[in-house]
Formats: C-alpha cells, structure tokens, sequence
C-alpha cells in the first residue's frame, strides 16, 4: 500500500494517500505528470517524498516485470518533468525491487541538486553520489550487505545520521575523490550514528581501516550502540566538540570519553542496563572515571534504565553530575545517601514505587518524618525533582501526602536549593 507521495514546497504540494496496488501507483506517477503548471513545475523547489508500506502484487505479474524495466524510465520522467528537486525522502517496509530501483535512480539523477536525502528502507545502493549541495544526509539501512551501501562525498552535508542496523561499516562509504588516506568532512557539524561497529573487536559486523578521518567544523555528536576505534573517537573529539550524547554502552562511551573533553558544554550518557547487563561490574569505574573528568561542563545528564543498580549506589563519585534520571524502583534511603556523592546535581527524575504498594508506603513514612531520619539538612543543590509513578491510585495517594501529609514541606526543608517538584505518569 502506498500511504503517500508527496510532491511538495512552499506554497504548492500534491499528495496521494492509500493506493493499494502498483497499478494505482503508476496511475498516480502518470497524473502527477500533468498535475501542476509549468510555472511551478519548472521553477519552483521540490520535495519528493515515498512512503511504502506493501504493493498487493504477486512477483511474478506481468506488472511488475513491466514496472521493473521501467523504473529507469519513470525516473527520467520524473526527472524531467520536475526538475527542481531538491530533497528526497523514503520510507519503506517491503518495497518491491522497482520502487528500489526507481528511488537509486532518482537518487542518481538529482545528485547534483540535492540539498536533503533521507533513506529508510532495504535498498541495495551501490553508486556513488558527489551530492555537491547536500546539506542532510539521513541513511537507514538494513537487510543489505555493506557492498550495497553508498559511496558519498564527504565534503558538502552539515548533517549526518547513520543507522546501519549492524551491517558491517567502513569509513570508505565516504571515499569519494580522496587520493590520500585522509578522508575530511569539511562542512560536518552534526553526526548521529546507531549500529555502527568497526572496532576490531566487535567481530563479524567489521570492517577494519587505515584511513585518516577528520572532522574540522563537529559540533554535535550522537553515538548509539555503536562501538568505535580509538583513532576515529579522537578525531571526532579533536576540533571543538560542544554537545556529546553517548547511548548503549558504557565502555563505547568511556572510549570516547577519554578523549579531552574541555570544549563541551553538554553531555549526556545513556545506559539501557538491561540490554548491556554484561557491563554491570564495569558500570561505577567507568561512570566515577567520565563524572570526574566533567569539570566546567555546564549540562552534564546520566540516565540509567531498565535494570536496578541500588545496591552499588553507595560506590559512586560523579562530583560535577548536573541532571540524573533513574529508571528503576530506588529505595528513597538510598537516593538520600547518594545525595553528598553527586553535590552538583540540579535535576533529578526517578521510579518511586511502580505498582508496589509496600514500596510507596515506605517512601512515604520515610518522608513524612525526615527529620527523625535525617536530623541535618542537606547540602544539596538540587532545584527540580520529578518523580515517576506509573499506577494511577498509588500516584492519587501520594499526591494527597505531599498536599496534606507535609512531604513537601519536609523536602523542601532536606533539600533547601528545591524549587519545584513534578509528579509524572
């Protein structure tokens, strides 16, 4: 089913929703060749935008073989009939191979031109694209061997994501025109990758290089269950790095944090225990390791989710953490004992009691006679505290404690910088 293509600019657009058959497709492909004057046609900057879900064809139809051999020609005719395409857009689930083969060549066709190129889909790509104006690069793919990917020019995009669903990467995707063994991203300023192993050690999903990398202009790096060599993290973290979010692994991320980190102003670690639950042991060295490093950074964010790490809580140093979020059921006691091992920490988001009434009980009894517990105020800086309740009635009491029980008052009395405290879904 075709949800929609969009032909699309500032003041123009034709979109099709819900063709349920190739047939209709083509027949859509065909009315869009008529559908807009020549003067916007001609002169004004487009959009192209596929959005495929299935086409309810049967392989083998003579449709299909007709369409097959046509995606080069339905392609010039696009090409042709609009030429003034500027950004293409794609996303397929199970797109028959004409719809790949039309996309590449559209691809290919508009390569001089193109200022935005986003693929999501299981398309076998194997030319290469000068791309002289691309500004974002936008590439999903899966269910296809690293022959298939791209060959692009690093020299124009100021935006790029990869997602490579563990197929095996290689920086030469970006060896376009280079004679030397330094590939450099002239215009980089933002670059996200997920699922991209070349790390010698990552095993069957490498693919190990010599080449030289350089990011003269990164400001912006998002990495995501992705493992790197030492000599690319130092090339991304060797020209002025400002925003730095690592997710998955704790030891990926310490790879790249052992870089110098004084020119950022935020970074963010994201660990999903329960997926890199073989890491526990090594999570406090390396996290006590990267918070005490973190001097100067002014946004420094950890999120820790999907498995409960209380009881090594009282082993963590991170003296200049600003923003914490635990997504886990924490004993209160525990938090408040953690507190003087994070003494910058401003922002502070946990699971107080998921569906277990016992555990909300406590947390409740414990804050309504802090002072019995806790005599001394604390030093803490923190402003903002939210707390996490998932179960609708146990969320309904507890908000009726801090109302008219004095919880709040008592927080605010431990936690003397506390200006607002949010009660979250």
């Amino acid at each position: 089913m075709v949800k929609q293509l969009l032909f699309d600019e500032k003041c123009h657009h034709v979109s099709v929703n819900e063709a349920d058959s190739l047939k209709t497709f083509m027949s859509i492909l065909e009315a869009l060749f008529c559908g807009l004057p020549e003067e916007i046609r001609l002169t004004k900057p487009f959009i192209m935008w596929f959005e495929l879900e299935y086409i309810d064809e049967t392989p083998d139809s003579l449709l299909m073989r007709q369409c097959h051999d046509a995606s080069k020609a339905v392609a010039d005719a696009l090409i042709n009939r609009y030429p003034n395409v500027s950004s293409i857009s794609t996303a397929m689930l199970y797109p028959h191979e004409f719809f790949q083969k039309l996309i590449v060549e559209l691809v290919v066709g508009y390569d001089k031109q193109l200022t935005k190129y986003v693929n999501d889909m299981p398309t076998a790509f194997p030319y290469t694209l000068t791309a002289p104006k691309l500004v974002e690069l936008d590439l999903t793919f899966y269910c296809v061997s690293e022959y298939d990917l791209p060959t692009i020019c690093p020299r124009s995009p100021r935006k790029i994501r990869i997602d490579l669903d563990q197929i095996p990467f290689s920086w030469d995707m970006f060896r376009v025109g280079n004679v030397s063994e330094t590939i450099v991203f002239d215009n980089l300023v933002d670059l996200s990758i997920t699922d991209v192993y070349e790390d010698s050690d990552a095993g069957n999903m490498t693919i190990a290089n010599n080449l030289d990398l350089e990011f003269p202009k990164l400001e912006r790096l998002h990495t995501n269950n992705s493992s790197l060599t030492r000599k690319v993290a130092q090339a991304m973290m060797s020209h002025g790095l400002k925003w730095l979010h690592c997710e998955g692994s704790i030891i990926s991320a310490s790879q790249l944090c052992k870089q110098p980190l004084g020119t950022l102003d935020t970074l963010i670690l994201v660990w999903v225990g329960e997926v890199y639950s073989e890491e526990f042991d090594d999570f406090v060295p390396l996290t006590n390791e990267i918070f005490n490093k973190t001097s100067g950074i002014e946004f420094v964010r950890c999120e820790i989710s999907k498995i409960n790490i209380s009881e090594i809580m009282d082993r963590v140093d991170w003296p200049y953490l600003t923003h914490l979020m635990l997504g886990f059921n924490i004993p209160f006691n525990v938090l408040l004992d953690m507190l003087p091992k994070v003494p910058n920490l401003v922002h502070l988001e946990i699971d107080i009691c998921g569906c277990d009434k016992n555990v909300l009980d406590e947390t409740t009894e414990l804050l309504t006679n802090i002072k019995e517990h806790y005599p001394i105020p604390s030093s803490s800086k923190i402003e903002t505290l939210c707390l996490n309740i998932s179960h609708s009635i146990m969320r309904w009491k507890f908000c009726n404690k801090m109302s008219f029980g004095g919880v709040f008052e008592n927080l605010k009395w431990y936690l003397p910088q506390l200006k607002t405290i949010d009660i979250l879904e």
